[in-house]
C-alpha cells in the first residue's frame, strides 16, 4: 500500500496536468477569498481615524483592534495582539494597543473575559456597537493602524500573525 502511494506521488510531481489543474484551483481559491475580504472590508472608516473615548494617539503608531469574546477567530488572534500589548508597555516601545470588545457584555464581564484568557490590551467596551459602527466594522476581528499624525494606514480583517501587525507598524512609524 505504501509503495503504490510512493508511485502515485512520484507520478504527480512529473506530471504537468496535475500541477496545472492545481494551480488553476489555487488562483481560484486566491481570487475567492481576496474577494470576500475586500467586501467584509468595503465600509471601514479610512483617512483620519475617528477619535475614541479617553484615547489619545500619543504622535505614535496604533493598532486598533475591533474583537468579540464570542469570535472563534479573535480567540487565535488575541494572544498575539496581548503578547503586542505587553511590548508596547516597555519604555523603548513606540507603538500603542487600543482594543474594542464588540458586543461582548457589560464592563464587567468583558473585564471576566481578559482576565480568563490573560489578555493583557486596554480595552473599550462597545456594547452596543456605536464605535464599531462609527469605524465601519463588519466583521471580527478587524485591525487599523493609525500612524503618528492620527491617520489610518491599514485596515484589515481576520486572521493576522503577530509579526504582520509588528511590520504594519512598523511601516505606520514612517
Amino acid at each position: 500500500m505504501l509503495s503504490k502511494l510512493s508511485l502515485q506521488i512520484k507520478k504527480n510531481i512529473t506530471d504537468k496536468s496535475f500541477w496545472l489543474s492545481n494551480l488553476k484551483t489555487l488562483a481560484i481559491m486566491l481570487v475567492i477569498v481576496f474577494a470576500v475580504t475586500q467586501y467584509q472590508q468595503r465600509n471601514m472608516t479610512t483617512g483620519e481615524a475617528p477619535k475614541l473615548t479617553e484615547v489619545s494617539y500619543n504622535d505614535k503608531p496604533t493598532l486598533v483592534y475591533f474583537w468579540g469574546s464570542w469570535c472563534s477567530i479573535c480567540q487565535t488572534t488575541s494572544p498575539a495582539v496581548s503578547t503586542l500589548a505587553q511590548e508596547s508597555l516597555d519604555d523603548n516601545s513606540n507603538y500603542q494597543i487600543i482594543s474594542v470588545a464588540l458586543s461582548s457584555g457589560d464592563d464587567e464581564e468583558v473585564q471576566q473575559y481578559q482576565q480568563q484568557h490573560d489578555y493583557q490590551f486596554k480595552t473599550l467596551n462597545d456594547d452596543n456597537g456605536q464605535i464599531s459602527k462609527h469605524w465601519g466594522v463588519a466583521v471580527t476581528p478587524s485591525f487599523f493602524i493609525i500612524n503618528k499624525d492620527g491617520k489610518i494606514t491599514t485596515t484589515s480583517s481576520g486572521m493576522t500573525s503577530l509579526w504582520g501587525m509588528k511590520v504594519r507598524l512598523w511601516l505606520a512609524s514612517f
